[in-house]
């Protein structure tokens, strides 16, 4: 099981992987669609992690 991180900042998403964790930078609410939809096909990624800034944006 592997974790994936969706990210609004790229010193984020550099810090974790520096610990093996990878991910994706993304600006746009169709660019986390698109990144969310990617996550979830791929059945080998148990965790999805999502930065707080990046959730309260899109909130709604």
């Amino acid at each position: 099981m592997k974790m994936y991180l969706i990210s609004d900042n790229i010193d984020t998403l550099t810090g974790m992987r520096l610990a093996g964790v990878e991910g994706t930078v993304v600006h746009e609410r169709q660019e986390l669609k698109e990144a969310l939809d990617k996550v979830l096909a791929d059945k080998t990624i148990g965790i999805v992690l999502l930065t707080e800034s990046l959730a309260e944006s899109f909130r709604r």
